[in-house]
């Protein structure tokens, strides 16, 4: 395994050290320590992109389940479901523009979109897609079959 230089003096010695990684958000303020490294010659500190990464899913679970966010949290929460805002519209069956509404602060955010929005979110977090894939069906017209064989388990 390669050691990790310094980029700044290119030393290789280390020393533990945190980063206080902050984030507002619709005049929240969200901050956390995330797990770093001081390097032993000239100082500089190397953040972990892992402990960013966990600290940008944290705030997404906690914009997600608080219930109410503004333009800026609306934003977040739709590219933390890995959404363009064109597919997000198509998705909430809106157009483009309402969706460009909603993130500048134009028009007031549904609580539907929000709902949705937050339940994409959470479940690409979690590696699930059950209300992505109800939405893409509905947006893509397809028709429920006239019957359907289902295989149930008496006992369970």
């Amino acid at each position: 395994m390669k050691k990790t230089t310094c980029p700044a003096c290119g030393k290789t010695a280390f020393q533990p050290a945190t980063y206080a990684a902050r984030r507002d958000l619709d005049g929240r303020r969200f901050t956390a320590d995330v797990p770093a490294r001081r390097c032993a010659s000239c100082g500089e500190l190397l953040i972990s992109g892992p402990g960013l990464g966990a600290f940008e899913r944290a705030i997404t679970v906690e914009l997600a389940r608080g219930g109410e966010v503004g333009p800026e949290g609306f934003r977040w929460l739709r590219k933390a479901a890995g959404l363009k805002a064109v597919r997000l519209a198509e998705l909430l069956d809106v157009t483009s523009m309402q969706v460009s509404r909603w993130e500048n602060g134009r028009k007031p955010l549904e609580r539907r979109a929000v709902a949705l929005v937050s339940a994409l979110a959470l479940e690409q977090i979690e590696g699930k897609a059950a209300t992505r894939a109800v939405l893409e069906a509905l947006a893509a017209g397809k028709k429920a079959p006239k019957s359907v064989r289902l295989d149930v388990n008496a006992a369970g």
